[in-house]
């Protein structure tokens, strides 16, 4: 039981955190709740995977929460993505569901499609039941905070959420042509590296966090979309491992560059060939090997830093906030720190946009004067002192 008769929504929204009622193997109504009594319940901390509370990611369960209200009031619930589909009851209504809740995995339908739910309190007590079942994921159960607040501020959150990706997705296409243009004007092997950064985290935009591409689209075979998912994360780590090569040649192994784009091939050719049900179970492996990735950028950046490359700083500053931005990605998937979709697109739209200033410059007049020596003096920035 939650007790937030001493809460004024008026504060903010609030995460229904805690504990909760977990009847595992069943799929009950809540109308089943009040009528059968020869039902086994557990508690169990929510949100948790069922990989956590009951080493286990396939299967169904039904869980239960009931909240207590100073009054009623219109409210807003926002739901993330569950693993790998849910029906949600509020007071025997039937208020959201993703995907089809079944028993097995041929009667049970995948969908993630994050929503922000209107509900009409006509009480001051809430009864909250959940249906989730999984048989296509390697996690079973739900991962991130459902959260109840003031239509307003929830309504307000998502809609600046999906804008700021939907931003961040047409910028992204944007400046990637703008450098595949660069490419066939300057040949330089960077930009067109560039632009499939950009193309890549676009697409990734579309089908990851949000998944404004499915909430478009909800029909969208679920499958392909993690696919999606998955290799857009493969491949940009390819395009970020050469990419950093091929600006900072001399502080660059090949040695590593092949191997980190080796493993990284690798993984993409898994994913294509199986189901999510396999190639989602190595996932943490794959992010300690991002860890290791991560690490290896940044050693380069520090010795470009050192030896006091050319133009150095604005390009080193570029990635290392995408470095930082990354890892923060990474520690909020693990549950370590809440995720905060505005600093993901803060974080991501700068470093894309200084990555692109610091080319033109490199392409623009650095260039022209790397043919006279190669240090930029000052008579080369602001003309001679005389």
């Amino acid at each position: 039981m939650l007790d937030l008769r001493e809460w004024d929504f008026q504060q903010g929204y609030v995460s229904l955190d805690g504990e909760w009622e977990l009847y595992m193997s069943e799929l009950l109504t809540p109308e089943d709740l009040v009528k059968r009594h020869d039902l086994v319940r557990d508690f169990v901390n929510f949100p948790g995977t069922w990989n956590e509370t009951s080493n286990r990611s396939d299967g169904y369960a039904t869980y239960h929460l009931k909240i207590i209200l100073k009054s009623p009031q219109p409210l807003a619930i926002e739901l993330p993505h569950f693993y790998s589909n849910y029906s949600l009851w509020i007071n025997n209504t039937l208020v959201a569901s993703n995907g089809t809740v079944g028993r097995s995995k041929s009667t049970s339908h995948p969908q993630w499609l994050p929503q922000t739910v209107l509900y009409d309190v006509a009480n001051d007590t809430l009864n909250v039941v959940v249906q989730i079942s999984n048989f296509h994921h390697a996690k079973g159960g739900i991962r991130e905070s459902i959260r109840v607040g003031l239509r307003s501020d929830l309504q307000f959150k998502r809609k600046i959420s999906v804008a700021a990706n939907t931003i961040l997705c047409g910028a992204l296409m944007v400046i990637g042509f703008i450098f595949v243009a660069t490419f066939f004007f300057k040949g330089e092997v960077s930009a067109i590296l560039f632009a499939a950064m950009c193309f890549t985290w676009a697409v990734r935009q579309g089908f990851s966090n949000l998944y404004i591409f499915t909430a478009a689209y909800p029909d969208f075979p679920w499958e392909i979309a993690v696919k999606i998912e998955y290799i857009t994360l493969y491949l940009m780590m390819v395009w970020a491992t050469v990419f950093v090569s091929s600006v900072f040649q001399e502080d660059s192994s090949n040695i590593f560059k092949y191997l980190f784009v080796g493993c990284n091939l690798i993984f993409v050719i898994f994913t294509v060939f199986v189901q999510a049900s396999t190639y989602t179970q190595f996932l943490p492996a794959y992010l300690s090997f991002a860890v290791v990735l991560l690490l290896y950028i940044v050693y380069v950046l520090i010795r470009a830093v050192v030896y006091e490359r050319q133009a150095v700083w604005l390009m080193v500053g570029c990635l290392m906030l995408g470095v930082v931005v990354f890892s923060y990605d990474i520690i909020s998937y693990e549950g370590l720190t809440s995720y905060n979709s505005m600093i993901i697109f803060s974080g991501y739209f700068v470093m894309f946009i200084l990555i692109g200033v610091g080319l033109s410059i490199r392409y623009g007049f650095i260039k022209r004067a790397a043919g006279r020596r190669d240090v930029l003096t000052y008579d080369d920035l602001y003309g001679s002192r005389k």
